[in-house]
């Protein structure tokens, strides 16, 4: 009996002896190792939240660039340091020609000064369509020398007998061109 209990002692010690060994050569390290991982998972799981924030703007700073590339897509536009009068008044002719507008008359008027640059209103008066006014005025808007239309008078001519084709009116057109010199 006492061999008995001696080889159970035996038994149970060496198994001990391999948890013990197992635990501190197996489970130990690997439990190191799981939560190690956790601690860069929970580190990797902030890092996204914290990516999907900043990007979660990016949407809203596209908008606000296109915004402004809306707003600003005519600050490119030219203001010449002279009039440049002649080749402004040569552009608004074959722009009247090309929309069929007839009878042009072109009045410059005085320049003023202002602070920072000078202005020089135009008087336009033609005939033409409504649609041909319209495609003037957005030639206008597409040229590359800046300027303003300050006012616009469209009057009927009356009736012309005719039944076909568009309505004649008479237009006046006010506007401004700017340059920075003298």
């Amino acid at each position: 009996m006492a061999q008995a209990t001696r080889d159970n002692l035996i038994v149970v010690g060496t198994l001990l002896t391999i948890v013990g060994a197992a635990t501190l050569f197996v489970y130990m390290p690997q439990a190191r190792e799981v939560k190690r991982l956790r601690s860069d998972v929970t580190r990797q799981k902030l890092h996204l939240v914290d990516s999907a924030q900043k990007a979660s703007t990016v949407p809203a700073l596209v908008r606000q660039v296109q915004g402004m590339r809306n707003r600003y897509s005519n600050f490119d536009r030219r203001l010449p340091k002279k009039k440049e009068l002649g080749e402004f008044l040569r552009e608004i002719s074959g722009n009247l020609g090309q929309e069929s507008l007839s009878s042009p008359l072109i009045e410059p008027g005085s320049p003023s000064r202002a602070r920072l640059f000078h202005t020089l209103p135009i008087t336009l008066r033609f005939q033409g369509s409504y649609l041909g006014l319209a495609s003037f005025l957005k030639r206008l808007e597409e040229m590359e020398r800046l300027t303003q239309v300050h006012r616009l008078s469209v009057n009927g001519m009356g009736e012309t007998g005719k039944t076909e084709g568009p309505r004649q009116v008479e237009i006046e057109v006010l506007m401004n061109i700017y340059f920075t010199e003298s």
